[in-house]
């Protein structure tokens, strides 16, 4: 039991390490264009790492006890135990005792930790885009704002993004015609009654027409302010990822039914998977530790797979809610005891279960 618990955490720890490598893979390539702020990047990968334990627990679990029942057959340690009367159903209750640990760890994380961490990552991504544009330029990198409609660059910046050098922008509405305003130096500027953002250019040069078209004017200024538009932020809703449990009782939105099954399936398809990898574990000595591992995988793919398909169609209404995730579960259910009569043979299942 010490072993396969070691194991599953070891197993769990290296797909977090590349897991979280990719997460901040994707993280840093949103930092460079201006996307994300520096100093917000660990805190939102962070957020994510608690999501991605609520699926790496299950595969940590499934793999970390094939590898560890792998050991046993390599080193004919099972052989020895079977010799002394050690019967499937004994290797069984060890393993449930972990599995049943996996899934306290996945209640608690899809029933609190992981409905705060979509909150908590929604409330950031909301104050990353209520705050100020210039916050988030990149000195020598084009940044677009997120309606399309104004492109700002600028060579140089300070440390506090509130002087920038040799700067461009592009401006657009729907009210008047395209204009490009390039400037020496350009500060930002905060009105602080009424919360104004103005971007004040100096010895600048404004050009306002459209593109393609020979009605250009050009206008030379020693110092111009030009107005941030002010929006007013809206109430942002809730994802289905954040909400309670209380929340998703009792709704009649079929979403929010594909969501509560979802988080009632994750915990029992851990247990499920932890006593799958009993039978599936077995192996001749020359067969080696990692003989099953392979088979495991394309067990668990179509087992993971299914279980978001039908997530899908819960949501979509093409499967009924009472109908659930169980069918997946189900055939899993099935595969078990179909491998454990593989071993001991139906007869003797058959007498243990009556």
């Amino acid at each position: 039991m010490k072993e396969m618990l070691l194991t599953w955490l070891a197993v769990l720890v290296v797909l977090l390490v590349i897991m979280v490598g990719n997460v901040l893979g994707r993280s840093l390539s949103q930092v460079s264009d201006g996307i994300i702020q520096p100093d917000m990047l660990l805190i939102l990968v962070g957020v994510k790492s608690v999501d991605l334990l609520v699926t790496l627990i299950p595969l940590g679990l499934y793999l970390g006890i094939m590898l560890a029942h792998g050991r046993f057959y390599r080193d004919n340690e099972m052989s020895v135990m079977h010799a002394c009367g050690v019967g499937w159903l004994d290797l069984m209750r060890p393993t449930a005792i972990i599995g049943l640990l996996g899934v306290v760890a996945i209640t608690a994380l899809t029933l609190s930790a992981s409905p705060w961490a979509a909150r908590y990552e929604q409330s950031l991504k909301q104050t990353m885009r209520e705050q100020s544009a210039l916050s988030l330029v990149t000195p020598g990198k084009f940044i677009e704002s997120s309606d399309g409609r104004t492109v700002f660059f600028a060579l140089k910046a300070n440390r506090e993004r509130t002087q920038f050098n040799d700067v461009f922008m592009y401006r657009q509405s729907s009210t008047s015609e395209p204009a490009v305003d390039t400037a020496r130096i350009a500060s930002y500027q905060q009105d602080p009654e009424t919360g104004d953002e103005y971007l004040i250019f100096t010895d600048g040069q404004t050009t306002v027409g459209n593109p393609g078209q020979a009605g250009y004017t050009v206008t030379d200024f020693k110092r111009q302010g030009i107005l941030r538009p002010r929006e007013e932020p809206a109430e942002p809703r809730l994802i289905r990822k954040g909400k309670s449990l209380s929340q998703l009782i009792g709704t009649n939105n079929p979403e929010d039914k594909a969501e509560l099954q979802w988080r009632i399936s994750i915990p029992l398809a851990a247990l499920l998977l932890a006593l799958l990898a009993v039978p599936l574990s077995y192996t001749s000595p020359r067969e080696g530790r990692f003989g099953k591992v392979a088979i495991a995988v394309l067990i668990y793919i179509p087992y993971a797979n299914l279980l978001v398909l039908m997530r899908k169609w819960i949501a979509a209404g093409t499967v009924p809610p009472w109908v659930g995730l169980w069918p997946v579960h189900l055939a899993v259910i099935a595969l078990i005891v179909v491998l454990l009569a593989r071993r001991v043979g139906w007869r003797w299942l058959l007498r243990r279960a009556v």
